[in-house]
């Protein structure tokens, strides 16, 4: 038997313990999800791919283009390059992207939700402004000019939209990013709301949800039932489900509309990290995270590449 010299056996078992300690490391990964997050894995299934992310797309909203028949999503570009939307057919598969201009000059902004209503886009940006454009898409490649923000008296960091109505949200840490908007319930205290408005007024709310802190989407279902999606960094996301019952009308106002708290939620539904905007799709809840961007990769190790449809009764 030919000699091996002795470096290079060194060498050679550094390399197949290294190999050996990822192989473990990521299956130990694996085993931890599949316990940790073990109710999201059953009760969610794919619709399709969440388009952009081997292009460099962070994505933070998602809605469904009733028009196109398809899925819109938004994101900032790990690059640095302008902001896209980006289209996916779940039928067809058919993949496309616009980059977003703002005043005609390119939009670099992080972005935030996104939903479709009437004919319209809703754009939020974690901001103070809300952005409505036309929801015709123009060709393949072409840029969307959003104009400019509707401004509104919080800030907005996601949208949903139901009806003629619009919910404009904000995210709230009590560090990097803190709200003005406190409000206090039986001892518990929120510093963040959603705000309902009317589509032909997005100045003055109907009415406002007292949320908990770290709230990255909201959403209800046809039969009244609000979801909040919460997530922050490298920690578990949360669905927090709140049944009517847990929707509690406080008689008080702020912003000149009667305050709902969403103290206790109904259920607690734990998930991968870095679940983003929500959107209600033929009844059903769906979402996407931004963890399988090439920004972060580590949702590659729980599969969170993917759009998906997640039943919450």
């Amino acid at each position: 038997m030919k000699h091996v010299p002795l470096p290079l056996k060194i060498i050679f078992t550094i390399v197949l313990v290294l190999v050996l300690t990822l192989t473990l490391s990521w299956v130990g990964l694996l085993v931890y999800g599949k316990i940790t997050y073990a109710d999201t894995f059953a009760q969610r299934t794919i619709i399709t791919k969440n388009p952009g992310l081997q292009d460099g797309l962070v994505p933070q909203g998602l809605t469904w283009h009733q028009e196109e028949k398809a899925f819109l999503t938004v994101g900032y570009m790990a690059d640095g390059s302008p902001s896209r939307i980006y289209l996916i057919q779940p039928e067809t598969k058919e993949t496309r992207f616009y980059q977003l201009t703002s005043g005609g000059n390119p939009f670099y902004r992080h972005t935030g939700g996104l939903q479709y209503s009437n004919g319209y886009l809703y754009l939020a940006d974690d901001g103070t402004g809300l952005y409505k454009f036309s929801a015709q898409l123009p060709a393949a490649g072409a840029t969307i000019e959003i104009g400019n923000p509707i401004v509104l008296p919080h800030n907005s960091a996601f949208v949903f939209a139901s009806g003629d109505s619009i919910y404009s949200g904000e995210f709230n840490n009590d560090k990097q990013y803190q709200c003005s908007n406190s409000f206090t319930y039986n001892g518990t205290t929120h510093s963040a709301i959603v705000a309902k408005y009317s589509s032909h007024n997005l100045t003055t709310p109907e009415l406002v949800y007292s949320i908990s802190n770290e709230t990255q989407g909201f959403a209800i279902l046809p039969d009244g039932t609000i979801v909040l999606s919460q997530s922050y960094g490298l920690s578990p996301s949360r669905f927090l489900v709140y049944e009517p019952e847990q929707q509690i009308m406080t008689g008080r106002t702020m912003h000149g509309a009667q305050v709902c708290f969403l103290g206790e939620p109904t259920r607690s539904i734990q998930a991968p990290p870095m679940s983003e905007d929500l959107d209600v799709h033929n009844g059903i809840l769906v979402y996407m995270t931004e963890s399988a961007s090439k920004k972060y990769l580590f949702g590659n190790l729980y599969f969170d590449w993917n759009i998906y449809a997640l039943e919450v009764h």
